[in-house]
This record gives structure tokens, C-alpha cells and sequence, in this order.
């Protein structure tokens, strides 16, 4: 495929640095789709909120993309306001750029990126993506009238309209945004979460560990990891024998949930790098997420890449990922219920290899980077095509 633009801007969320997807262990995943589509760009240049240890961090991982970032330390808010003068300056006489988000937190920032670079008669694409559905999330965690909610519409109602493509990682989510702020629905598209599965065939179940069950995410009430202990203790002293629960995260919820685990074969680990949690994923019995609420969540992806058996919660944006019956298990979100899918599912190594060997089929063909970087560069394009056509437009209004 042509290139798009000459040049691709990833403006990172508000706040966020490389050395945030550093400390989270996602770094090389992040930066993956980004060196691949370093290929198809003259340059591809990095925004983050980070210091000076992001510019040691990128030429670490990804030395071929190029960083602006708050190297002298000012305000999060002034640093804002000058990444278009900033960005601009870089990209000096570069004719064609995409502007894309990665989430939407911050989108504000784009809009005014975009509207700088076409003022001073560059073809600047806007694509405005995002990783779930900011507003719906905060109103589902903080109340609908919260000011949480209220800030998360006024961003993505800004932004949207803004942009020349909009970017969901579900249809569901690219509809919603159509349908909340006007949009043409040919101006979005779906471009799910990626995966970068470990190297080779998924294991079998024999060569798991036996009776390991693994939980990989925020230790927050909405993932209700609660739910997965409390399942634990409900196996008969014979089924947990051999059994053990292993949660993989950290958050505020971590002292009571130690707490309710006590005397029970669960172990609390920090956070891993993806390389690290794919590891984990390849060698576990199940893996179990019990959310009350998710956008395309990353970790249950990642499970099915690596072939684990996947049981989760029969709740918005997990009952969408996991087809039941051929790539794991949806069930109500009750301790009772996830205790008889381990107690049923442990049992069976038979149906623990069909789940696994769907699962890793499906995810790897549709999640992997192979799939997802002709849907960006196919997004890009339509996004420059569309900004370059108004660039043209306006051209010609002024003579």
C-alpha cells in the first residue's frame, strides 16, 4: 500500500509517557504497531507528556521513531498548549501528516494540532481513536451525571466532530460515537486491540500447569477480581486440590482482596511485562476475568493468542470477545458460576485443548499485527484523502 501521509503523529493520552507503558510492562507491545508502521512513513514521530527519560527509553526500544516530549519540565497544561508549535516545528516542511490519538483523554490537543498544521497549509489527517468508550466508562464507574462523565462527552464531543476518521475498537463503540455526536458512520472504523502472541504453537493442556488459574489486570472494583476468589473458596476441599489462583496487578483494592484470600491457594504478583504475562498465559490452566464492564480488554486477547482455556463474565465488552463454546466460556458473573466452570473445565483436559486451540486460531487471525496495521494504514488514508480534499476546498474559497 502507498504511504498514506509523509508523515504520522501518535499524540499519546493526557499524562501518559513512555515511561508509564514502561512501569506497566507494555512498552515493546505499544510501541510494536508503531515501528511496523515506521515502514510506510518517512518519519513517525512520538508525543508523549514524559522528561528527558522517554528520549532514553525510545532509543532503547524503538530508536527509528522520533520523540516530543517535556524535556525542561513545565506544567502538564503548558506543555499541552505548545505541542502544536512544538510538532509543527519538527515537521518543517513536511506537506502531509496524520494526526491520530490514542485514546481519546486529550483529544483536545489533536483538534488544536490539526487546525495549527491546516493553518499553515499543510494536508494534516485527523483520526480520533480510541480504546473503548471513554464517556460510557466513566458514567458506568463514576454515576451518569458525574463530573467525571460530564469531562469524558465534552473531550470525545470536541474531538469526533473534529476529526476526519474516528478510530473504536468495536462496531458497537464506532456506532455509538456516530450516533452520540452526529458523525457520518462512513467517516468510522473498527480497528480492534492487537495481540503479539508467543512464537509457535499454544501448549497443551498437558504441558500447562495443572490447576493454575491466572487473572491479569487493575485491582479496581469494576473487574471485580472479588468475584474469582470467592469462587476458589467455593470448591470443595477434593476440586481445589492442586488448584491455584494467581492474579497478576496491583490497584486499591489489593489489601482487601489479600484479605479475603487468606488461607486460600491464591498469589498475588505484580505487574509483568507482556512478554512476562504472555509467558504466564502460555502456561496456565484457565484464564478467568470476571468484569463487570470492559471496552476490547487487551488481557482476555492475549489469553486466547496463547491458547488458554478463557472463562469470562457474560458482560459488555467481554461477552463480544469470547465466543462461547468455541473460544472459551461466557457465564454469569456469580462466584457460583465460576466456581463449577473451574471445577467442569479442570476436569476435562479434552475440552480445555478445544477451547485453547480455537481460541489461538481465531484471535491470532483476526488480533494479530499482520491484520491490524492494513486497517491503520487503510484509516490513514482515508483520513488524509479527506483533509487534503478540505485543504483543496479552502484554497479555492479564498481566490
Amino acid at each position: 500500500m502507498d504511504a498514506p501521509a509523509d508523515a504520522l503523529v501518535l499524540l499519546f493520552t493526557r499524562g501518559v509517557s513512555l515511561r508509564t507503558w514502561s512501569l506497566t510492562g507494555g512498552i515493546d507491545r505499544e510501541l510494536a504497531l508503531y515501528r511496523r508502521l515506521a515502514a510506510h512513513y518517512q518519519r513517525v514521530l512520538l508525543v508523549s507528556y514524559g522528561g528527558e527519560d522517554d528520549a532514553a527509553l525510545l532509543r532503547m526500544h524503538a530508536p527509528e521513531l522520533e520523540l516530543i516530549c517535556n524535556r525542561v519540565g513545565v506544567g502538564e497544561s503548558a506543555f499541552a498548549s505548545s505541542i502544536p508549535t512544538l510538532v509543527s516545528a519538527a515537521l518543517s516542511g513536511v506537506g502531509r501528516i496524520v494526526v491520530k490519538t490514542n485514546q481519546m483523554y486529550g483529544g483536545e490537543v489533536a483538534v488544536a494540532l490539526a487546525r495549527h498544521l491546516r493553518d499553515r497549509g499543510v494536508a494534516a489527517g485527523l483520526v480520533a481513536r480510541g480504546g473503548y468508550l471513554w464517556s460510557r466508562m466513566a458514567a458506568f464507574e463514576h454515576g451518569p451525571n458525574s463530573p467525571q462523565a460530564d469531562a469524558a462527552a465534552k473531550t470525545e464531543g470536541v474531538l469526533c466532530p473534529a476529526a476526519d476518521v474516528v478510530v473504536g475498537t468495536t462496531a458497537d463503540m464506532t456506532e455509538d460515537l456516530a450516533w452520540r455526536y452526529g458523525l457520518d458512520p462512513r467517516r468510522g472504523k473498527v480497528i480492534p486491540n492487537y495481540v503479539i502472541p508467543p512464537e509457535g504453537e499454544p501448549p497443551a493442556a498437558a504441558d500447562r500447569e495443572p490447576g493454575l488459574i491466572l487473572y491479569a489486570g487493575q485491582l479496581i472494583p469494576r473487574k471485580r477480581a472479588d468475584i474469582l476468589i470467592d469462587a476458589v473458596a467455593m470448591m470443595s476441599d477434593e476440586a481445589r486440590a492442586g488448584v491455584r489462583l494467581e492474579v497478576i496487578g496491583d490497584g486499591p483494592l489489593l489489601p482487601a482482596l489479600r484479605e479475603r484470600a487468606k488461607g486460600l491457594p491464591v498469589e498475588f504478583r505484580e505487574r509483568q511485562s507482556n512478554r512476562e504475562l504472555m509467558e504466564r498465559m502460555s502456561r496456565c490452566s484457565i484464564y478467568a476475568q470476571s468484569s463487570e464492564m470492559e471496552g476490547h480488554p487487551k488481557t482476555i486477547l492475549e489469553a486466547l493468542a496463547a491458547g488458554a482455556p478463557v472463562i469470562v463474565a457474560d458482560t459488555p465488552g467481554q461477552s463480544e470477545t469470547v465466543t462461547h463454546g468455541l473460544t472459551g466460556l461466557r457465564i454469569e458473573n456469580s462466584p457460583e458460576a465460576f466456581s463449577r466452570a473451574f471445577v467442569d473445565l479442570l476436569a476435562d483436559p479434552e475440552w480445555r485443548d478445544m477451547l485453547g486451540a480455537g481460541a489461538a486460531r481465531a484471535a491470532r487471525a483476526a488480533f494479530s499485527l499482520d491484520a491490524v496495521v492494513p486497517l491503520e494504514l487503510e484509516a490513514h488514508a482515508l483520513a488524509q484523502d479527506h483533509a487534503a480534499r478540505s485543504l483543496t476546498r479552502s484554497v479555492r474559497s479564498t481566490r
